[in-house]
């Protein structure tokens, strides 16, 4: 249970990070020179990743959502800041950059290790055919266009063609989620679809946020809907747009493979299948435990 004291900073964070600094940024208030940010959530990650990050995000050291996982010493930090930044004795411009240059550098690791991952399993991943044809032809044709998409999905991250890169995309044909982006007919496809719950919708609108060569848990994605890992697992049992909405991204806590195809763990019937998904986009499976190597993809937003 959350104490009083506790309770009174996560207000006066929220306070400040979601109304008085864009309030002063709209204004234009001479407390900075430069309001390189308006909105709130811009606020919030510039503070975090400057106080928690260390430079880099605050999401390597803090469970989302922030302010119910900081401490009362990280929340008294980051109030510090921010209200460093309200009296203009904190360069609002120069922690930004350092927040982005914290960032580009993950990402540039990250890209780092995950081509090195796809080099070391791409013979594992040219075996998938091998695993088709004993399946059925709808779950063959499955297996396929996973592989296809997820093999352009990684070559795009790397060598980004001029047609696809941000400045070209026009905006009516992406909606984005800063981690991730998803095309508008999918996400059609998923607020529309009458069979769904709200809940369900919510689930795999949020597993679209989950990048090729990562993957994330049910308990993470719980935290994020508000929900139990349970109840995230029975949404993304059926997954009716599968291999588009990538299920196979999400693990146990534990790093065991969880659910896959309507079976379960590693003696699944389609565990095979997951592992082969998971090592084509580049993520480290151990296939004798059956578990998932590396850090926990928990960016949603």
């Amino acid at each position: 249970m959350i104490d009083g004291k506790l309770r009174d900073l996560q207000g006066e964070w929220h306070k400040l990070y979601s109304e008085n600094l864009p309030s002063l940024a709209i204004a234009k208030s001479p407390a900075q020179t430069r309001w390189p940010v308006h909105i709130d959530h811009c606020f919030a990650r510039i503070i975090l990743d400057n106080v928690i990050g260390n430079g880099g995000p605050w999401t390597n050291k803090l469970r989302s959502p922030a302010i119910h996982n900081m401490t009362s010493v990280q929340l008294r930090k980051c109030i510090a800041l921010g209200q460093a930044i309200e009296g203009g004795k904190e360069d609002l411009a120069e922690l930004h950059t350092k927040s982005l240059q914290a960032r580009a550098n993950k990402q540039k690791h990250s890209a780092e290790n995950s081509k090195r991952k796809r080099e070391t399993n791409v013979r594992e991943a040219a075996t998938l055919n091998d695993v088709a044809t004993s399946l059925p032809k709808k779950r063959q044709l499955d297996i396929k266009t996973a592989l296809s998409f997820s093999h352009q999905t990684t070559k795009d991250a790397i060598e980004p063609s001029p047609s696809k890169t941000s400045s070209s995309i026009p905006v009516a044909l992406t909606v984005s989620y800063e981690a991730h982006t998803i095309d508008s007919e999918l996400h059609t496809l998923i607020t529309s679809a009458s069979s769904l719950t709200p809940f369900r919708r919510r689930a795999l609108l949020a597993l679209c946020q989950v990048p090729s060569g990562h993957f994330t848990t049910y308990a993470a994605l719980a935290t994020h809907l508000s929900s139990s890992a349970r109840a995230v697992g029975n949404g993304l049992r059926s997954n009716p747009f599968a291999p588009r909405v990538p299920c196979h991204r999400v693990v146990a806590s534990d790093g065991s493979l969880g659910g896959f195809g309507g079976e379960w763990g590693i003696d699944g019937k389609f565990a095979r299948e997951k592992i082969k998904l998971l090592r084509a986009e580049g993520v480290v499976v151990d296939a004798r435990k059956g578990k998932v190597e590396g850090e926990v993809w928990n960016d949603f937003r």
